[in-house]
């Protein structure tokens, strides 16, 4: 349902927010061991986030990302559309370029009350929710999915 680099971004931001705190940072490096995404890959995941405060980051020598305050508010639909450049839950499930409800295309109504239902639970998940787990547990389920 999701591009890879969704998929990286919120393995990511369950460590940062996890593991993180403006006295605690983790490089790329750790972070992509931890959650085995592609170092390079998640890096420009993880500076597009930086850029728009979605998270923080510090360069030199104690640098590197964390997360704060108010940024633990953000939703995880906003994070996913940041990423994707747009909201994959608003497109047509067959992939019709006009469909909406005033131009249905034929699974439509069948479709679209789970695609806002998903939509709005997505939107219900803030990035502070992404650290309620244990860190064990968290890095468990991360690894194996």
């Amino acid at each position: 349902m999701f591009t890879n680099s969704s998929k990286y971004a919120v393995k990511a931001l369950c460590v940062i927010v996890e593991q993180t705190s403006i006295e605690h940072k983790l490089l790329v490096k750790e972070i992509a061991e931890q959650t085995g995404t592609p170092k390079a890959f998640l890096s420009k995941i993880l500076q597009q986030l930086s850029s728009k405060n979605y998270i923080s980051s510090t360069k030199g020598r104690h640098g590197g990302f964390y997360i704060e305050g108010p940024q633990l508010d953000h939703s995880l639909l906003d994070i996913i559309i940041e990423v994707e450049g747009k909201n994959r839950l608003q497109q047509c499930a067959i992939n019709f370029e006009n469909c909406d409800s005033e131009n249905p295309c034929p699974v439509h109504k069948f479709i679209a009350p789970a695609k806002n239902e998903l939509q709005e639970n997505i939107r219900n998940i803030s990035l502070r929710d992404l650290g309620t787990k244990d860190s064990t547990q968290l890095l468990e389920s991360i690894r194996n999915s």
